[in-house]
């Protein structure tokens, strides 16, 4: 059987009043009338859509509407849409059906706005025409997480996914529903907000960013969608989810029910299309937990690597620690256990072997002084009450912090004679960030204790606990 377009009500001129206007701009350009010069063709108007590929048949101003299906971006001016959108509510109503709304809020970065907050974000806003109730939307900020908001019934869960992939994404805007109050000769006459607005997409403090508006008696269901959604997703979704949901009466009509209806598939639709559900539903469910994943790894890899690539002083003193404790190596900071600087910046024991390490920073190439700081505390290290024996230190340096990684030279000293003077280990910090991010530890305490370091620990201070002690404790440097 033939499926029939569906008709839906655009709240616009047609395509051609629009094609008229903008020959008539580029004809008189600058010396157009100013009312002239400030008409823009809506999106929803574009010459690229063809409506019967897309399955609609559009209802422009000035067409009958009782009969549609839905309305797209309505209008409440009189004279510009208004009358059109009564009939269309009036034959839904009348039928007993859903009058279903799509109505886009916000302006493009290219429109100018008209309205506008000198208190904060740019405001727009939605006026439902039928009541004294308006809905506002604040724009929030660029990259701002969103989620579906809970018990989403199949056509507004379908909705979320779309909006959520979509590429790009688009500026979400926090949604309120708002009053209005008149002012007459008999003074101000306050009309609450009117209807229910039902969230969809929200922040994760439960704001709504997209969301349909019921009407008070149910007839209207308005769904209010950022400005910078394509229609053709919307489209789709329309005649996918939306009207066989809410409007089973057109799709009827249009005779494609006999596709769509549960109750009339086969075996093999209600199964291909049970799989597709559950398809889209588990990659949703899936996508949402890598994200979070994702987001939970970044958090915790953050500090780390902002500290051992561009961090000075504390901060790449902690990222070290942070790494040497991932692998494994019983850390003790040294400037607060000795109450100042006094001597290296850490003491680092795994298994048998402890060392001091002096962590640093440099904006340009590393001095030589750095290296003789570290033998001064190697030989200072036995004076210090209460200091357990080591079998020597290292040096860890961030040098040319301020240069991109990429463009950094790995060898903090390349004089010859300097470096095959060295008896301890120079440690750049890239070297270390790279068996970090690998999650290599074993190259990370090769990097500190040398190969002695795969020998398997057995005095550790991690495993103390676990064999008896077969001599006096050691002193506090070389425990936790």
């Amino acid at each position: 059987m033939t499926q029939l377009p569906i008709p839906v009500h655009i709240g616009s001129e047609p395509p051609d009043h629009w094609d008229d206007i903008e020959a008539r701009q580029r004809e008189y350009g600058e010396e157009a009338a100013p009312w002239l010069q400030e008409q823009r063709r809506p999106a929803i108007a574009g010459p690229a859509y063809d409506w019967t590929v897309l399955g609609f048949e559009p209802r422009w101003i000035g067409y009958d509407t009782a009969d549609c299906a839905a309305a797209l971006q309505p209008s409440i001016y009189s004279g510009q849409g208004a009358e059109e959108f009564t009939r269309f509510r009036q034959g839904a109503g009348g039928r007993g059906e859903i009058a279903l709304v799509i109505c886009p809020i916000g302006a493009l970065d290219k429109e100018e706005r008209k309205v506008r907050n000198v208190f904060g974000p740019p405001v727009d806003s939605v006026s439902i025409g039928q009541s004294y109730t308006s809905i506002s939307g604040r724009l929030l900020g660029k990259e701002a997480g969103v989620r579906p908001a809970a018990d989403l019934g199949d056509a507004d869960g379908h909705l979320a996914r779309r909006l959520l992939n979509c590429n790009p994404a688009p500026r979400w805007r926090t949604l309120s529903l708002s009053g209005t109050v008149l002012e007459s000769i008999h003074g101000r006459e306050p009309h609450p907000a009117d209807g229910t607005l039902v969230p969809i997409l929200e922040t994760e403090l439960g704001e709504p960013v997209l969301a349909a508006w019921v009407s008070p008696d149910r007839v209207e269901r308005r769904y209010i969608v950022p400005v910078e959604t394509p229609w053709t997703t919307l489209l789709q979704w329309l005649l996918d989810q939306a009207l066989p949901e809410f409007v089973p009466g057109a799709m009827r009509r249009a005779r494609r029910q006999l596709a769509t209806d549960v109750f009339l598939m086969t075996r093999a639709e209600r199964a291909a299309r049970n799989a597709l559900a559950e398809l889209e539903s588990d990659y949703a469910s899936s996508r949402d937990a890598l994200r979070r994943q994702l987001k939970e790894a970044e958090t915790a890899a953050s500090s780390v690597r902002e500290g051992l690539l561009y961090g000075t002083g504390n901060q790449v003193v902690d990222a070290v620690r942070a790494v040497f404790e991932a692998a494994d190596i019983t850390v003790v900071d040294l400037d607060e256990r000795l109450g100042g600087t006094k001597n290296a910046d850490l003491l680092c024991t795994y298994g048998e072997q402890s060392r001091l390490v002096e962590v640093k920073s440099a904006s340009g190439s590393a001095s030589e002084r750095l290296y003789q700081d570290l033998l001064r505390h190697l030989r200072e290290w036995p004076s210090l009450p209460g200091s357990a024996p080591v079998a020597g230190g290292a040096l860890v340096i961030n040098q040319e912090h301020r240069k991109d990684p990429q463009d950094r030279n790995r060898r903090p000293f390349e004089r010859p004679e300097f470096m095959a003077a060295q008896t301890e280990p120079v440690i750049a910090t890239l070297d270390l960030f790279d068996a970090w991010r690998q999650e290599d530890y074993e190259a990370i305490r090769k990097l500190l204790f040398g190969a002695a370091s795969a020998a398997t620990a057995t005095s550790s201070p991690l495993n103390a606990e676990k064999q008896p002690p077969s001599k006096p404790k050691r002193a506090w440097f070389g425990r936790r």
